[in-house]
């Protein structure tokens, strides 16, 4: 009998370990499914020849990954006529961007090619809505 009690909390140790593996492995997964794809984080862009919208991304907010979609819709209608760029709060560049452009999270931050702010959003917006206020700010005069 004795050798049944040591073996017990052995299996049951196995058990647990084994649960929270799975557990954070799950969370790992939902996390990196909640990520905004396909939207580039290279806030160096900013300036460089092209009008951008930047997004300040906040993952714990659940209007950030609806905004995300909507920038997604907007993007299909404008083509390439302007970068999107998602800033991401946990990124360390992010910060500096924020500081920089007193940004905040789940702002929209509209940037003309040479890199000056043409305007400030606060999401969420609709993919119409960004693109009527992009085409405005945007058109060549």
């Amino acid at each position: 009998m004795s050798s049944d009690s040591r073996t017990r909390p052995r299996a049951h140790r196995w058990w647990i370990r084994g649960a929270t593996t799975l557990f954070l492995a799950g969370v790992v997964a939902l996390g990196v499914t909640i990520l905004p794809r396909g939207f580039d984080t290279d806030l160096s862009q900013i300036g460089k020849g092209k009008a951008a919208l930047v997004f300040v991304y906040d993952p714990n907010l659940v209007v950030s990954n609806q905004q995300t979609r909507e920038m997604d819709k907007a993007r299909e209608i404008l083509g390439n006529e302007l970068r999107f760029l998602v800033a991401d709060i946990g990124r360390p560049a992010t910060q500096q961007f924020i500081d920089q452009h007193r940004a905040k999270s789940t702002q929209l931050l509209l940037f003309a090619a040479d890199g000056q702010v043409l305007g400030r959003l606060q999401a969420l917006m609709t993919a119409e809505q960004l693109v009527a206020v992009i085409e405005e700010s945007i058109a060549p005069p």
